[in-house]
């Protein structure tokens, strides 16, 4: 923080929108608000290599706290906003973590988790609230404090970054303070930002997607970040408008609603207005297509300003694929639109298209330091993802059989297939894994949502995979079911009712819908459907996962709860 403060002074570098603009705190006044709450940990009882939860909504004091528990020689463990108290006790608890900074907003959910699960932890707030120790306090009664000394070396553990949240599925990715460096390093030199860059951030920041990239990378190259209201669509523009904004992360999802009130703005247009924008459209996507040539960006200027978007030079995406008719929406519009490719794993960035001509079909090329191949390639050159370099995790916490599963001769086993394209970019192709990755860039793994159903009585055997959505579109999360019948049938004759399609469907729907309140809103069953007989199995009794609809009803049954 104090390199920071030396080099860009008084320049804006985190700031919220407030009713007199986007206000905050410069680089001078971030690390010395850092130094203030770093002496208010430690006052509390923080010692170094005691594990600190975060949970809190985007905002400025989410990054300075993060760099105040790294300060006082802490390791971080962000948590996810949007999960339940079951799933933070869970995390915190096999984190270890004796502290946990919070926001007035989330502090039921970590009260809760506390007291069913951590009654020794203590507590600090960003915001005053019940005489917690917080924000405030260390601002006015530690004014003048300055940086500590280092308490920790490069490849020291950070931060541990859990993927899952629920009881036994939990996997703690630890991150060493050289894995984060190296990784915004990477990041900023490919995308080129500096101090005339503002990113709007509107991903949660407990993602290692954007903590490093919306957070330590500004940190790095002197750029700064304004936070995002929420995500409608709205509030979205008019925040990407008023705050200046020259950098925008987010994830498929996110591009695409973005793109549609876009367009949906130029129907509203007068008519002969809405004609001409219509030309102009239509003359960028012929010029580009017969020629190679992008005329968007100047020939569309207007529409991005007239759309509050015209400082806006680079959009980046990852966390999931990103369709190729989006792609170039942006790109026509004159936009250079990036995308990318890592994992939680990978601190995360692994490859990035280069913002000069991007193209569609690869989500780039490896950072520099970073190594991919391609492991047992088949005929068509793909095969499991791996990759070499400084970003790679020191593992996954307490869990030495998971982390050798992964990391085998220095290589990391993503878990992903891919190939090399003829330019040398990476190209996804699938996924090894099971894990579930929705269009909003959340990641799912099925074993948490198993562990949910399978003690219903009414369930026999469950398998949770990604399917598509009723339009096909987006992967969402489904549950295959083979069910109890014989305990079905006694349900129905208690209620003196018959056990045939309707019943079953509406006890299992029912079913599934009240045990997924423990989980996330995202992580929920979108589509239940329900086999006429077991799954086939290996040798060693483990359901094999493939086909999994080859044996279902007619008629699949659609849970009634929304993500």
């Amino acid at each position: 923080m104090d390199f920071a403060a030396q080099q860009y002074g008084e320049t804006p570098f985190v700031l919220r929108r407030t009713s007199d603009g986007w206000k905050g705190y410069n680089f001078v006044e971030a690390a010395r608000a850092t130094h203030s709450f770093t002496a208010l940990l430690e006052r509390e009882g923080v010692r170094p290599g005691d594990r600190v939860g975060l949970q809190s909504e985007n905002r400025p004091e989410w990054g300075l706290a993060y760099m105040a528990i790294l300060e006082a020689g802490a390791v971080v463990v962000p948590l996810d906003a949007a999960l339940k108290a079951q799933e933070v006790g869970e995390i915190l608890s096999t984190a270890g973590a004796t502290f946990c900074v919070v926001s007035e907003r989330q502090h039921p959910v970590i009260e809760a988790a506390r007291a069913a699960r951590l009654p020794g932890m203590k507590l600090v707030s960003l915001d005053v609230f019940e005489g917690l120790p917080c924000w405030d306090d260390a601002q006015r009664e530690f004014p003048n404090e300055t940086a500590r000394p280092a308490r920790a070396e490069m490849g020291d553990l950070a931060v541990i970054i859990f993927t899952s949240g629920t009881t036994g599925q939990a996997k703690g990715v630890m991150l060493s303070h050289a894995n984060l460096l190296y990784n915004a390093e990477g990041v900023a030199r490919t995308i080129d930002c500096g101090p005339g860059d503002r990113m709007l951030s509107v991903l949660p920041l407990h993602h290692t997607f954007e903590c490093t990239i919306g957070f330590i990378c500004p940190l790095r190259c002197g750029g700064s970040v304004a936070y995002a209201r929420g995500l409608d669509s709205k509030q979205l523009r008019e925040d990407m408008r008023t705050s200046d904004a020259t950098l925008f992360v987010a994830v498929p999802l996110l591009y695409e609603k973005l793109l549609t009130a876009i367009h949906k703005g130029v129907e509203d247009l007068p008519t002969p207005r809405r004609l001409l924008v219509k030309t102009l459209f239509g003359i960028t996507r012929v010029v580009r297509q017969l020629t190679g040539v992008r005329i968007g960006k100047t020939l569309l200027r207007p529409v991005r300003e007239k759309a509050g978007l015209g400082k806006i030079r680079i959009f980046a995406c990852g966390a999931a694929a990103l369709a190729t008719e989006v792609f170039w929406g942006y790109t026509d519009l004159g936009w250079s639109f990036v995308e990318g490719y890592g994992l939680t794993e990978t601190s995360p960035v692994v490859c990035l298209n280069r913002p000069q001509r991007p193209n569609p079909g690869g989500v780039g090329w490896p950072l520099v330091g970073v190594e991919v191949r391609i492991d047992s390639p088949g005929a068509d050159g793909n095969g499991e993802i791996c990759v070499r370099g400084p970003n790679i995790m020191l593992g996954y916490y307490g869990n030495p059989a998971a982390t050798a599963e992964v990391i085998r001769d220095g290589w990391f086993f993503t878990g992903d297939l891919g190939c090399f394209a003829p330019d040398g970019r990476v190209r996804i192709t699938g996924r090894l894994k099971n894990m579930i990755a929705t269009a909003a860039g959340k990641k799912i793994y099925p074993e948490e949502v198993e562990v949910q159903l399978i003690n219903s009585p009414y369930v026999l055997e469950v398998v949770v995979a990604g399917g598509k959505d009723a339009k096909g579109e987006r992967e969402e999360v489904h549950a295959h079911i083979y069910p109890n019948l014989p305990e079905l049938e006694l349900l129905a004759r208690s209620q003196s009712r018959t056990c045939d399609d309707a019943f079953v469907e509406t006890t299992l729907r029912a079913d599934v819908e009240a045990r997924c309140e423990a989980l996330a809103p995202y992580k929920r069953v979108k589509r239940v459907l329900v086999r006429k007989g077991e799954f086939p199995k290996t040798t060693t009794g483990k359901i094999k996962r493939q086909n999994l609809a080859a044996d279902t009803m007619v008629q699949p049954l659609r849970a009634s709860g929304v993500a």
